[in-house]
C-alpha cells in the first residue's frame, strides 16, 4: 500500500502567505485565514490516506476472491481431469461392469497398471519392456492388469515361460531380468518402488486395481468381443437416472426388477443402495427386499410416503454437507458413500396420489448425479407425466412395445426406425444411439443366502402408545430428519409443562408419564399447592377453574403463580391453553379439534392429526407417543 506524503508545502505556503498580509494590512481577518487553510489541507490529506487504506483493503479482498476462486476451478479441472482419465483409462472391475466396452487395440503402450493415491490411473510404458518383481497380492494384481490392458492396446501376446511379449518389442517379465527399462517390485499387498534402467528406484503409494477371478473372467469376456445383446446399465455421473416405459403389459416392470438385481449382484452393499416406492401394492419390488442392498419400500397400502419423500430430502442433505466436510464436489472421488437408487414403479400413480413428490423428483434428477442418489423411474408413457426439468436430465432410456412409433420416439427424445421386439427394448444413453437389447430373466432375486439390510432411511410412523420395554422417559419422539425414533425425556431441571389436548386425547395419561417415579403432589385446590414441595400435578385445570367462582378462580391461578416462582414444578393438563398464567416452557399438544387450536400451542404444523389416538401428539415439535400405561403404574397418589 502506497500513502500519500504529507503537504508541508500546502500547509506552510498558507501560513506564511496569511502572516504576510497581516503583516501589510494589520488586518486580524488574515490570521483567520492562516489557521482554517492548513486545516484544509490536513484534513484533505487525512481522507486520502483513509481512502487509501480502504482501497488496498478491498483490493486484498478482491484478490483473496480471485484465489479462492482458482482454486475452486483447479479442483474442479483436477476432479474432472480424474474423472477423464478414468475413462480413457479405465480398470478390469469398471471394464467388468460395462457390457458396452470394446477393446481399443490403438497400440498405445502407456498402459495402466493400477491406480495412485490422488485416484488417477497408473499408467506404466511397456514399449522397452516392464519386470514385475515381488511374491504376494500386489505382485499378482499388476501383473494381470499389465497383462490384460497390454492385451487391449497391443492385441494378443506371445507367452513363453514367465515372459509375455508383442512383436512390436513391447514386453512384460515376471521377475528380475536386464532387458527391460521399467522393475516393478512389489511385496505382499503394496507395491514397494518403480524404477528405470540407469535411475534411483521410486517409492510412491500406488494400488494395484481389483484382479481378482471373478472380475477378470467378465473383463477377458468383453477383451474378446463376446458381448451380448443383454440389458446392463451402470450408475454413474455420466448415465445417472434410468427411465423405464412401456404399454400395459410390456414388461417394463421385469426390466426394471433385472436391473436392479443386476446392480446388487454386481456391487456390495456398501457401493450401492436402494429403495423401493412400487405404486402396485408392491408387487413388483417384494422380490427385492431380501437383498441386503435395500432400505426399504413404501407402496400405496403404506401411510409412510411423506415420510419417505422426507427422509429422501433429509438423505440429499447429508451428503451434500458430507461433500462439503470433505472438500470434494462430487461422489466419483469420494470413499465410504454408496450410491442410493430411488426406485418407483408405476411412478405416475405415485405422483397422481402425491403431487408434492415432483418436486423431490426434480430434485434428484438435478442434483442426484453429483450426490450418487439416483433416479430410477418405470411409466406407461412419459409425456404429461413427469415434468421437463425431470425428463430432460434422464439421459437413459428403455423404451419396451409402445402403442405406435410416435410413442417409441417420444420415449428416447430422437427418431428411429427400429421397434422393441417382444422381450427386448430398445435403449439410449443420451449419446445419440439407440441400441437394441434383450431384458433378461431374475435368477434368484433376493433368494440364497441374503439378508434384508436393517437399516433404513425412515422409521415406521409412531401412531398409538408403545410398550417402554426398559426405555427412559415418557414416551418415544418420532424424529424424521434424523430418521429414529428417540425417547422423550422430561426432568424437574427443565422446567413447567402444560398438556394441551381435546377430551379423551389422553390428558391424565400424560400427566402420570411425565411424573412417573417423581414425588408429586396432586392438587385440586389452592390449599393442596401450599404443601407441594417439589412438583405440583393439576389434571383438567379449567374443569376445575369452572367449577369455582371467579374469586375463588382467581385466587386459584394465583397460588399457581406463587408456587412456580418458588420454584415448584407445576405441571398441568387443560383442554386449551389457561388465560391468566404465565407462558409454560414446555407444551405437550395432544390431540385438537382445528388446526388454529393446534397452532395455538405452538406445535408445528406438520404434526397436526385431528384423528391421532389417544396418548398421541407434539414434543418440542416432533410426534410424540406415549409409553403404554400398566398395572405397575403408581397411580396412589392422585386424589
Amino acid at each position: 500500500m502506497t500513502l500519500p506524503p504529507f503537504p508541508f508545502i500546502g500547509v506552510v505556503a498558507p501560513l506564511v502567505l496569511s502572516m504576510v498580509v497581516w503583516w501589510v494590512t494589520g488586518s486580524s481577518f488574515a490570521l483567520v485565514g492562516a489557521v482554517i487553510a492548513p486545516t484544509m489541507v490536513v484534513a484533505h490529506f487525512l481522507d486520502a490516506r483513509r481512502r487509501a487504506r480502504r482501497d488496498d483493503r478491498e483490493k486484498r479482498a478482491a484478490r483473496a476472491r480471485e484465489q479462492a476462486a482458482r482454486r475452486h476451478a483447479d479442483e474442479a479441472r483436477r476432479v474432472a481431469e480424474v474423472i477423464a482419465a478414468q475413462r480413457a483409462h479405465p480398470s478390469v472391475t469398471d471394464i467388468a461392469r460395462c457390457d458396452d466396452w470394446v477393446a481399443p487395440r490403438d497400440g498405445r503402450t502407456k498402459i495402466r497398471a493400477g491406480v495412485t493415491s490422488s485416484g488417477e490411473p497408473w499408467l506404466v510404458d511397456v514399449a522397452d519392456g516392464v519386470a514385475v518383481v515381488g511374491e504376494g497380492s500386489a505382485a499378482d494384481a499388476v501383473w494381470n492388469a499389465l497383462c490384460f490392458h497390454g492385451a487391449a492396446h497391443l492385441g494378443e501376446p506371445n507367452r513363453e515361460g514367465g515372459q509375455v511379449f508383442w512383436s512390436s518389442g513391447a514386453r512384460l517379465v515376471r521377475g528380475l531380468s536386464s532387458r527391460v527399462d521399467t522393475t516393478i517390485r512389489c511385496a505382499g499387498d503394496h507395491v514397494v518402488s518403480v524404477g528405470r534402467r540407469g535411475t534411483l528406484p521410486e517409492r510412491g503409494d500406488w494400488q494395484p486395481d481389483d484382479t481378482s477371478a471373478a472380475a477378470m473372467s467378465r473383463a477377458r469376456t468383453r477383451l474378446t468381443g463376446d458381448v451380448t445383446d443383454r440389458l446392463a446399465i451402470t450408475l454413474n455421473s455420466t448415465t445417472p437416472h434410468v427411465l423405464f416405459a412401456g404399454r400395459t403389459g410390456s414388461g417394463k416392470s421385469h426390466a426394471l426388477v433385472a436391473t436392479v438385481s443386476d446392480w446388487a449382484t454386481r456391487f456390495s452393499p456398501a457401493e450401492f443402495t436402494f429403495i423401493g416406492i412400487d405404486f402396485k401394492g408392491g408387487a413388483t419390488l417384494r422380490r427385492l427386499e431380501r437383498f441386503p442392498h435395500h432400505l426399504g419400500t413404501v407402496t400405496d397400502l403404506d401411510n409412510d410416503v411423506p415420510r419417505v419423500l422426507h427422509a429422501i430430502a433429509a438423505e440429499m442433505r447429508r451428503r451434500e454437507e458430507e461433500l462439503r466436510r470433505r472438500e470434494i464436489s462430487s461422489i466419483d472421488v469420494a470413499r465410504g458413500i454408496p450410491r442410493l437408487a430411488i426406485v418407483v414403479d408405476e411412478v405416475h400413480e405415485f405422483l397422481r396420489q402425491f403431487p408434492n413428490a415432483h418436486d423431490v423428483l426434480g430434485d434428484i434428477a438435478r442434483r442426484g448425479r453429483s450426490l450418487g442418489v439416483h433416479l430410477v423411474v418405470a411409466v406407461q408413457h412419459p409425456t404429461g407425466v413427469l415434468r421437463d426439468s425431470v425428463l430432460g436430465n434422464i439421459p437413459v432410456r428403455v423404451c419396451l412395445a409402445m402403442n405406435t412409433s410416435h410413442d417409441v420416439m417420444a420415449v428416447l427424445g430422437q427418431s428411429t426406425t427400429l421397434t422393441p421386439s417382444p422381450g427386448g427394448a430398445l435403449v439410449t444413453t443420451g449419446d445419440g444411439r439407440v441400441r437394441e437389447v434383450r431384458i433378461p430373466a431374475v435368477a434368484g432375486a433376493g433368494e440364497g443366502t441374503h439378508l434384508a439390510s436393517t437399516d433404513r432411511l425412515w422409521q415406521t410412523a409412531l401412531r398409538e402408545p408403545v410398550a417402554r420395554d426398559g426405555r427412559d422417559g415418557f414416551g418415544l419422539l418420532d424424529d424424521m430428519p434424523r430418521a429414529r425414533h428417540t425417547p422423550a425425556i422430561w426432568s424437574p431441571d427443565d422446567g413447567d409443562v402444560a398438556v394441551i389436548g381435546e377430551a379423551g386425547s389422553g390428558r391424565t395419561t400424560a400427566l402420570r408419564a411425565l411424573t412417573r417415579g417423581l414425588d408429586v403432589t396432586w392438587v385440586r385446590e389452592p390449599q393442596h399447592l401450599a404443601g407441594a414441595r417439589d412438583i405440583a400435578a393439576i389434571d383438567n385445570l379449567d374443569r376445575i377453574l369452572d367449577s369455582l367462582t371467579v374469586t375463588a378462580a382467581s385466587d386459584f391461578l394465583g397460588a399457581i403463580g406463587r408456587a412456580r416462582r418458588q420454584s415448584v414444578r407445576v405441571l398441568v393438563s387443560a383442554t386449551s391453553l389457561i388465560r391468566g398464567l404465565d407462558p409454560f416452557r414446555d407444551i405437550l399438544t395432544l390431540r385438537r379439534a382445528t388446526l388454529e387450536d393446534h397452532r395455538a400451542t405452538g406445535a408445528p404444523v406438520g404434526t397436526f392429526d385431528p384423528a391421532a389416538r389417544p396418548g398421541v401428539g407434539t414434543w418440542r415439535g416432533l410426534r410424540v407417543v406415549l409409553y403404554a400405561s400398566t398395572e405397575s403404574m403408581d397411580t396412589a397418589s392422585i386424589p
